[in-house]
Parts: C-alpha cells; sequence; structure tokens
C-alpha cells in the first residue's frame, strides 16, 4: 500500500508543531514543490486564518471537519487518469494536539489506479478475477399472478397493466400511474437481490427507496381508508399526504419484517428491518411516526420524534430509543459508508450486502471498531484495500471475502 499520505501528514502534523528536523524538513518542502495541488493542500492547514476556522469547525462539530478536509483534497493527475478515491479517518493517528488531530487523524489513504504502467502491472498480479462491483440499479418485480420482471434487463416504459394501474419503468424508478376508473385492487412485491438498488413511486405518490437484499409489498392503488406495505430489509420512505373524503389525513402503514408496526401520517423516516442485523431499528427524519411490536397489538405505541431512532431488540423486551446521528443512518442512501463507531462485523454484512460476497473470518470475528466515512462507489478491492489501513488482513477466492485477521 502507498503509505506517502499517511506520511505526508505526520510531517504537516510535526511542522504545526515545530517538530520538523531538518531531514524532515527537507521531505516536506520537496513535496510541496511537485504540484499546485500538493501547495493548495499544504495552505489548507498552514494559512493562520483558515486553520483557525477549520479548528473552530472542529470544536462545533467533527463531521464538518470531515467534510472539509474532504472538500480540501485534490488529487494530481486525476483528469488524466480514472482515480479512484477513498478516505478514511483512522484514530490511531489522533494527537492530544489539535492540529495535529485535524491533520494526522484525517490520515487520508488514496489509490491511483491508473497512474503509471508499472503500478497497473503490479495490481494486475494481484488483484482478484472478481473485482466486486458496487451495488447498481436492479431489482425484480413480482405480479399479481406470480410472473416476475427482471427490472434490469428490459427497456424503459411500460412493463405491466396491474389492474387498473400501468406500471413504468424508467431509468432506476418504477411507478404506478392509476388513470382508470375502477375498484380493482392487486398487490405486487419489488425486491432487490445483493448488489442491487432501486426507487419506487408508490400510487399515492409516496417515494420509497429500497437498499441491497430488500423488498416491499403494497396494492397497485389504496382504495381504502388506510395506506399499508409491507417490507424487508431496508427502506427509505418520503410519505406523500393523502386527504380523505372527512379531511383527515390518510393514515400510512408499514409492517416491518413481520416484528413491527410503524403507522404514519406523512413523513420521511428510514427502516432497517434485516434479519441478521441485532436489532430493528426506525429512524425519523421528518414528521411524526408511532411503531409497536407486532406481538404487543394491544400494547402502547411508541411515538418518534425527528432524529430520534427505536430499536426492536430480539434478546430485550419494548422498544429502545434514543436520538441518532441522521447521516450515520443515511449513508446508504446518500452514497457512503459510515464507519463511526461500527463493529468489523457489522461492516462486513454491509459489504454483503453491498457487493453481493460472502464474508467468512478463518479465526473467528475479530474485535474492530472503525471511524469515520468513504464512498460506495469504490470496487470491492478498493474498499478491501483501504481497509489495511486499519490492519484489516483479507484474502479474497471468487465471490468470497475471508477475513484473516487484525493488527
Amino acid at each position: 500500500m502507498n503509505n506517502l499520505p499517511n506520511r505526508i501528514a505526520q510531517l504537516i502534523s510535526k511542522y504545526l508543531n515545530d517538530e520538523l528536523n531538518d531531514q524532515e524538513k527537507q521531505e516536506l518542502d520537496e513535496w510541496v514543490q511537485q504540484s499546485e495541488d500538493h501547495r493548495h493542500f499544504f495552505r489548507q492547514f498552514t494559512d493562520e486564518e483558515a486553520f483557525a476556522a477549520t479548528l473552530e469547525e472542529y470544536e462545533t462539530s467533527q463531521g464538518i471537519v470531515l467534510s472539509k478536509i474532504k472538500e480540501a483534497i485534490t488529487f494530481e493527475d486525476q483528469s488524466r487518469s480514472k482515480a479512484r478515491m477513498i478516505w478514511w479517518l483512522n484514530p490511531r493517528k489522533l494527537t492530544a494536539v489539535a492540529a495535529s488531530v485535524i491533520i494526522a487523524g484525517g490520515a487520508l489513504v488514496w489509490w491511483n489506479v491508473n497512474k503509471k504502467e508499472k503500478q497497473l502491472t503490479e495490481a494486475a498480479t494481484v488483484q482478484p478475477a472478481y473485482n466486486g462491483h458496487p451495488a447498481s440499479e436492479g431489482a425484480v418485480l413480482k405480479l399479481a399472478d406470480g410472473k416476475e420482471i427482471i427490472l434490469d434487463s428490459v427497456q424503459n416504459g411500460a412493463v405491466a397493466i396491474q389492474g387498473n394501474a400501468e406500471v413504468m419503468k424508467q431509468g432506476g424508478l418504477l411507478s404506478y400511474n392509476n388513470n382508470k376508473t375502477g375498484n380493482t385492487v392487486l398487490y405486487n412485491t419489488l425486491s432487490t437481490p445483493r448488489g442491487k438498488i432501486y426507487k419506487l413511486l408508490l400510487p399515492d405518490s409516496s417515494k420509497v427507496w429500497l437498499n441491497a437484499a430488500s423488498s416491499i409489498r403494497f396494492p397497485t392503488a389504496f382504495t381504502e381508508n388506510r395506506r399499508s406495505v409491507e417490507i424487508t430489509g431496508e427502506v427509505y420512505f418520503e410519505v406523500a399526504a393523502v386527504r380523505l373524503a372527512s379531511g383527515e389525513k390518510m393514515p400510512f402503514e408499514v409492517i416491518a419484517d413481520q416484528r413491527a408496526m410503524i403507522n404514519v401520517l406523512g413523513t420521511h423516516f428510514n427502516v432497517n428491518a434485516y434479519n441478521n442485523e441485532t436489532s430493528l431499528r426506525t429512524t425519523l427524519l421528518e414528521g411524526r411516526v408511532s411503531i409497536q411490536l407486532m406481538q404487543e397489538e394491544s400494547g402502547k405505541p411508541v411515538i418518534l420524534k425527528p432524529g430520534e431512532q427505536a430499536q426492536i431488540n430480539a434478546h430485550t423486551a419494548g422498544i429502545a430509543v434514543h436520538h441518532t446521528n441522521i447521516s450515520k443512518v443515511m449513508g446508504w442512501k446518500d452514497g457512503f459508508f459510515s464507519l463511526d463507531d461500527l463493529s468489523l462485523s457489522a461492516l462486513m454484512r454491509e459489504v454483503e450486502r453491498w457487493y453481493d460476497v460472502e464474508v467468512v473470518y478463518e479465526h473467528g470475528i475479530p474485535v474492530k471498531t472503525f471511524f469515520g466515512k468513504v464512498n460506495r462507489d469504490l470496487s470491492l478491492f478498493d474498499f478491501m484495500e483501504g481497509l489495511k489501513d486499519w490492519g484489516v488482513r483479507f484474502r479474497m477466492e471468487g465471490r468470497k471475502v475471508i477475513i484473516t485477521g487484525v493488527e
């Protein structure tokens, strides 16, 4: 792995703390003079006003600092090569000095896959045959009669007629146009396999995002006084407000993995109901929802406020509610893996779903916690190479990732 980014981060930290020896000063000067990109990056942390602003942001919000660091960096020859950028915040680099926290703690690792012929040749000798593409748009639509349509293999346009609704596909979006009169209601199921994501516009114009290995069962028209859908996996909702004839809002109901019932009036929320996760989690972004355990229909529902998350754990009774990091929860939809306080086993479960691979542990599951975030558009190979900076050791055999240990 190329350790130059870590080395430069250490040198800048020492520069800010006036700890450079003559040899290190020469080494840093040579790096700064190599390109305008290097000089730009160096100025971000050595200009007094710019750095003071960064320190103030750090004290206010760790997340803002991470974004600022990421935005400040330009990569050499990026316009001339098909570079892949990945950045990790490594807690092992943190020091007690604020400047060192931001520079050394924000140790950046990047790979320029096509930068030199020599690097290409070396990569070809170690890169496995299965490179593992990140999740792309794709899903399977199961119609009311049991027929299945693989959406990523059909052209845009009308793909089916279901009752009074015309089912339309446009890129990675499926929608239901109900322009005909009548009360015919059929049920469809949209499913994403591992390595695929998709969007759905329900008949009431509610928007739905499906993460990999997820599903939603829904009616082709909402004709009664309530709207009800069933989901598995992870799904994000932006529910449209619909009025009944009485003027009241039509309720929206989500049954999550047959374990919890979520009642909604009009809101944005995320449900993580993978059956291999430690808990079923409902996170509210906007509006108001109530949650109730399926086996306790007569029990008192829990009401969520924006920024709160409800957790249902199979090993504990009831529903636990706490404030949560919305950005972390919505990372999957916004295009990044959020690693904050994430264990190795939890991260690898996401890797399995996102890249459609199997992860096994050669010597048991190591205890390892991460911090930071990384783009989800990386190949599996680039992603796993990034984990090496955290001391994670692995090998790949076809579609299997074998974790051999951590340092």
